[in-house]
């Protein structure tokens, strides 16, 4: 994620999308205006509405648990991912989740995995768990690692990852990749996790050419592997619309919109629902997400920000 004046560890979680909707399509057009335009057809698919969020879900805060679990929301995006040099993964520089392609998390956070299991036992029912952010390194080293040792079972990454997915009720991997942008690199990783049973989504604020272009070929090499796009409309990515200038075809694009005022604009939950409702009327989102848990974590905002992308949306997402 990218955010002004907002450090690494601002944890997030990246957004909203449930296990095994199905349904249509939704569907790009390009209006008269020119500017490529989302359309919702009549059997479009239920959307995710999420909350992305790091330290306050790992960190085993009972309160944050159960408010999680009862909060509306329907996807929890875990943020932020790094990758060093050797593939080993860690959350936010605090949490080690990988050592030479095993997981280690229980040394640190033992409780992390029965958290998750307890939070997807209420209305959240996608765990994703977003890589990268607007610090550089993330990406480059993924791109090392394709490089070098491919995507195979042998591979550091795909070890990692599928280490993940024994320990963990992950369903999804989110892309927050914001200086990379290497697109044989990307297309091959995202296959791999493909492969091992998870769905990948897009966390993009700018390069929408890029975005659309890697989505596209993501899809043609694995259909349905990307499932969703988590479309930045604050900080570095404020001005977005999902409306205007992001088509991906049948695949949805969900607006994040921020709770914090370093990552404006700031929206109230009375301007959420504005803002989804606007979108939802113009050209049919059915979900949405919101940055930031850590900054909302123990009041009744959380509950007010869910109602307020569900309602916007007109209930298109539960």
């Amino acid at each position: 994620m990218r955010t002004s004046n907002f450090g690494r560890y601002a944890l997030a979680i990246c957004v909203a999308m449930l296990a095994g909707c199905g349904g249509g399509v939704q569907s790009q057009l390009a209006p008269s205006g020119g500017a490529a335009q989302s359309v919702v057809t009549a059997t479009s698919p239920t959307g995710y509405i999420g909350i992305l969020g790091g330290g306050p879900v790992y960190k085993h805060i009972l309160k944050n648990i159960r408010e999680l679990k009862h909060s509306g929301f329907n996807e929890l995006i875990v943020w932020s991912v790094e990758v060093n040099s050797t593939g080993d993964l860690n959350l936010n520089g605090e949490f080690p989740l990988t050592s030479q392609g095993a997981y280690i998390g229980n040394e640190t956070y033992p409780y992390f995995p029965a958290d998750l299991q307890t939070i997807k036992r209420g209305t959240v029912k996608r765990v994703t768990l977003s890589i990268g952010s607007s610090n550089y390194g993330d990406w480059e080293n993924i791109k090392a690692l394709v490089d070098s040792q491919g995507t195979g079972p042998h591979s550091i990454l795909y070890k990692d990852f599928a280490a993940l997915k024994a320990a963990l009720p992950l369903d999804a991997i989110d892309f927050d990749d914001e200086n990379g942008y290497d697109s044989s690199s990307t297309i091959k990783f995202a296959v791999m996790l493909g492969k091992l049973g998870y769905k990948v989504t897009m966390d993009p604020y700018t390069n929408s050419n890029y975005w659309t272009s890697v989505v596209s070929q993501i899809n043609k090499k694995r259909a349905g592997t990307v499932d969703a796009i988590h479309l930045q409309t604050y900080a570095g990515g404020e001005g977005n619309s999902p409306c205007s200038g992001w088509n991906f075809g049948s695949v949805p694009v969900y607006p994040g919109v921020s709770d914090q005022h370093s990552a404006p604009p700031y929206l109230t939950p009375a301007q959420v629902k504005t803002a989804m409702k606007n979108w939802h009327t113009q050209c049919g989102i059915t979900g949405g997400w919101l940055w930031i848990f850590d900054q909302i974590a123990g009041t009744n905002l959380v509950r007010k920000y869910a109602h307020a992308i569900t309602s916007g949306v007109g209930e298109a997402a539960r």
